[in-house]
């Protein structure tokens, strides 16, 4: 995600605890439309959630701009995020894990857990690595 500071520097964000399908996957284009809906030309809140960059990008939770509810938790209570239990050790990835199992057995459930055999993004981007 890239975010434009105060000063005018563009920086890519890694959005911490949460993993979203990828565009070419099923609720990728969902993911990225409920971003940009909460997002985009917003003033928004970046808490680093840790000192080391991944893959360049800095790694960071996203605060909307009401001041209310991050990103985290928009994306997963919707359903268009894994919580990534390989990297999510914050106390909040707990209440994001209960999130995402209310999405998963809501009725219907929501986003990516209406697919019977939804694909974590992490496996997805191994199968189309060019």
């Amino acid at each position: 995600m890239r975010i434009q500071r105060t000063d005018g520097a563009v920086v890519t964000i890694r959005v911490y605890g949460i993993d979203c399908p990828e565009i070419g996957q099923p609720y990728g284009k969902e993911a990225r439309d409920l971003t940009a809906t909460l997002l985009m030309g917003k003033t928004v809140e970046v808490t680093p959630a840790q000192k080391s960059k991944s893959y360049g990008r800095e790694v960071a939770s996203i605060m909307q701009p009401d001041g209310t509810r991050l990103l985290q938790e928009a994306l997963t209570a919707s359903g268009l995020a894994w919580v990534d239990g390989r990297y999510c050790k914050q106390e909040a990835c707990n209440e994001w894990r209960k999130m995402q199992q209310e999405a998963r057995e809501a009725s219907p459930p929501r986003g990516l857990w209406a697919d019977p055999s939804p694909v974590p993004p992490w496996q997805w981007r191994r199968m189309h690595r060019r």
